[in-house]
């Protein structure tokens, strides 16, 4: 009967619990204290694989409050059989519940696809979904959930980018909780723009699929997003040498003289004595007249590649080739692929041809083992075989809407666009470590579901030049790490539009410092590349912020490992691990880490700014100290690194050695002590490039800190194997007597 379904209890053990009535079949997993799942089944159901979580097997016994009530980590569940709503409860008040009566799309009382609504509180914040721009509180906007290529969009108002993460974290006056959809179709989230009479306020989930799969999260907001991060796998370990300035742009490779752009490039490096340590190589690598054709390297603009990979490994520089997905019909390749039916195709078997770049073309189809092992020898023998040793997947939203296009798998191939991004991202991190085993892979990719950080890194993608985007692009950036990707960044300066104004230009780079990937990238209307030496007059202010970043990257590759092994965010809004009610929701000031809060300029003409410090901690700038609960007004000028604050009660590792194209390394560990008490810390090291860190082939610092009115008193204790010398020094501004000693 419409809008009544009368579920009967047909199956439950320790773990799980089962519904049905005569068309739909509902489980309930519970998966650990904090985590459970719902799966709600229509007829013979059309879950597609997704590729998105791995620890999702349920082990948690929750406690039986009735037939059709649970307990599990301080949140009472109930299970309402008329209609299958589900409420959940913390401290007896209402968290939040499905809407009544119905919530699901049983029987089709909503149209066409699954719907899930829940209920909501007017003032509730909403946090999350991938890369959504504008405010970071999403209450009150709707979103399409997909993967797109929306070069030049604009940071605040454009919807959907790159990303399908239909995951968020919801707080309102009783506490958090957040829901993740596990589906890779096309998908929609309205979270109050949509009101309706006949119902109490709500907000909904909408996906084409029949049949749906979502996990619900309880805890704090960070617990959420480390219970979000556990379920759906570690972010893959970058190496160290990604952290400093990895460059790019368009003009280089889409010159004529291509090759003799690159060496310039070095040349240059050399001349403004700046370092680098990584090239995006951009297609135009790949031209065949106006046409890019993926692994075909144009000899007119590199005539011997291996002799260019060496020259710039010779100069400490590793080159990130950009590869893309699909193959215009003038490829080169495209009949042999044709033939042997390795693309996505249509009903009669024939390829899929849709629009990309400068014409038509067809999708590899990564779902057929015979395309993916194509993928993995053509990276491996135009690309590693040269000396390349990681991958720039672009261009991988795999725009495919049209319902009759088929994957070997046969999905239709819409309804499974991010699974095909994970499958071109596996396919080049398995040709990465096949080709070098002992070394952690370094890929890039701009699009994909929240599976791809298993093995990649990410970024906003192809933003515009503004101090809009720049503004905006932080919160998404933000937006990504409250949605589990650490490893993020920006087209510093803007990608496209035009040459970024001198201030524009530093306000990106201030931003970029304390962010994972710190590269420039460009493709600006006049054909002119945005490089560090863009305006010479500015060169010196630039010098100071590359130096900056390189003397961050020790407390940068720690929070790095933290996130790899702890799932902390290396990125993250203060609100994340602070509750004071005077931080605001859109802030430039943001944690990196847990110890650094760093705070830029993202407006015209603006040269100072408020910083509100949060309550429990004091906080150091400089050789001053401030109070948590203060304002402190803070000049950043375009001539310097912009400021950070750094916590009391912790330990700082920088790379205090000279700067420059050859740098030299002198790693220092700065205590910012407490006035009376102790606290402990930590320092991680390794090789920078290998997995024997799992191995204890690393530098494990384990530190100590006790404070009183005379002196401070570090003892530390390394519990790796790597060999390891430390330098403390106390903090400017603290005339406390250090003293050091090795337990």
């Amino acid at each position: 009967m419409k809008f009544r379904h009368f579920f009967t209890k047909t199956a439950q053990n320790d773990f799980s619990v089962r519904y049905e009535d005569e068309k739909v079949s509902a489980t309930i997993d519970f998966i650990n204290d904090k985590t459970l799942r719902v799966t709600v089944i229509k007829g013979e159901g059309d879950l597609t694989e997704t590729f998105n979580t791995v620890n999702a097997a349920p082990f948690y016994r929750p406690e039986k409050k009735d037939e059709n009530t649970f307990v599990l980590g301080g949140i009472t569940v109930n299970i309402n059989p008329e209609n299958l709503v589900i409420s959940y409860y913390k401290d007896g008040k209402k968290l939040f519940s499905d809407r009544k009566p119905l919530a699901y799309n049983f029987g089709n009382e909503f149209g066409a696809g699954a719907f899930h609504y829940v209920s909501r509180e007017k003032d509730e914040k909403i946090f999350g979904l991938g890369d959504k721009g504008g405010s970071m509180n999403k209450n009150g906007r709707s979103f399409t959930v997909e993967t797109t290529d929306t070069m030049g969009y604009n940071a605040e108002t454009s919807d959907p980018l790159y990303k399908h993460v239909p995951f968020y974290i919801c707080e309102n006056s009783v506490g958090c909780y957040g829901i993740f959809y596990d589906t890779a179709d096309t998908s929609y989230m309205d979270f109050g723009r949509e009101h309706n009479n006949y119902y109490e306020t709500y907000k909904y989930f909408r996906t084409e699929g029949e049949s749906l799969r979502y996990y619900v999260f309880f805890g704090t907001k960070l617990e959420i997003l480390k219970s979000f991060c556990s379920l759906t796998g570690k972010n893959a370990f970058p190496p160290k040498w990604s952290f400093d300035y990895n460059a790019s742009t368009m003009a280089y490779t889409d010159s004529e003289n291509a090759y003799k752009k690159m060496l310039s490039f070095i040349e240059k490096l050399k001349e403004c004595d700046l370092s680098c340590t990584g090239f995006y190589l951009s297609s135009g690598y790949t031209s065949i007249g106006n046409q890019r054709c993926v692994f075909n390297w144009n000899y007119d603009k590199f005539p011997s590649p291996e002799e260019f990979v060496k020259v710039f490994k010779d100069n400490g520089i590793e080159i990130i080739p950009n590869i893309k997905p699909a193959f215009l019909e003038s490829h080169p390749m495209y009949e042999e692929l044709k033939s042997k039916g390795l693309f996505i195709k249509n009903p009669d078997g024939t390829p899929f041809v849709t629009q990309f770049w400068d014409g038509l073309g067809s999708y590899l189809d990564f779902t057929n083992p015979e395309a993916f092992s194509f993928w993995k020898t053509q990276v491996r023998e135009k690309l590693l075989d040269l000396g390349i040793e990681s991958t720039w997947n672009d261009n991988n939203e795999f725009d495919i809407r049209d319902a009759d296009a088929l994957a070997f798998s046969g999905e239709k191939a819409h309804r499974i666009r991010p699974a095909l991004t994970f499958l071109m991202n596996k396919a080049s991190f398995e040709a990465q470590r096949e080709k070098y085993p002992e070394k952690r892979p370094f890929l890039s990719t701009r699009s994909g579901g929240i599976g791809v950080k298993r093995m990649a890194q990410t970024w906003s993608g192809d933003n515009f030049t503004s101090f809009n985007d720049l503004k905006f692009c932080h919160n998404i950036g933000l937006t990504m790490s409250l949605s589990g990707y650490y490893f993020y960044g920006h087209d510093l300066g803007g990608f496209a539009g035009e040459m970024p104004s001198r201030e524009l230009l530093i306000r990106w780079l201030q931003l970029g410092v304390f962010e994972p990937r710190f590269t420039i990238h460009s493709w600006n209307a006049d054909k002119s590349a945005t490089m560090p030496w863009s305006y010479p007059d500015i060169l010196p202010s630039v010098r100071s912020i590359f130096a900056e970043r390189k003397r961050l990257i020790p407390y940068l590759y720690n929070c790095a490992y933290e996130a790899v092994t702890r799932d902390l965010p290396i990125n993250a809004p203060v609100y994340l691990y602070y509750d004071d009610e005077e931080l605001p929701v859109d802030s430039p000031s943001f944690m990196v880490g847990r110890k650094v809060l760093a705070s830029c300029i993202l407006e015209e003409g603006k040269t100072s700014q408020n910083v509100f410090l949060p309550k429990g901690n004091d906080w150091y700038l400089g050789n001053k100290k401030y109070s948590g609960g203060s304002q402190v007004a803070v000049d950043i000028p375009t001539d310097s690194p912009a400021a950070f604050f750094v916590k009391a009660g912790c330990v700082l590792p920088t790379d205090d050695g000279k700067y420059g194209f050859r740098s030299e390394s002198r790693t220092v560990l700065t205590v910012y002590p407490v006035e009376n008490g102790e606290f402990g810390d930590f320092f991680f090291d390794d090789d920078g490039k290998t997995y024997e860190y799992e191995n204890g082939n690393c530098v494990n610092l384990e530190i100590k800190v006790v404070c009183d009115s005379e002196k401070v008193t570090v003892s530390y204790k390394n519990n790796g194997k790597m060999s390891f010398e430390p330098e403390f020094v106390l903090c400017k501004g603290d005339n406390r007597k250090l003293i050091v000693s090795e337990v």
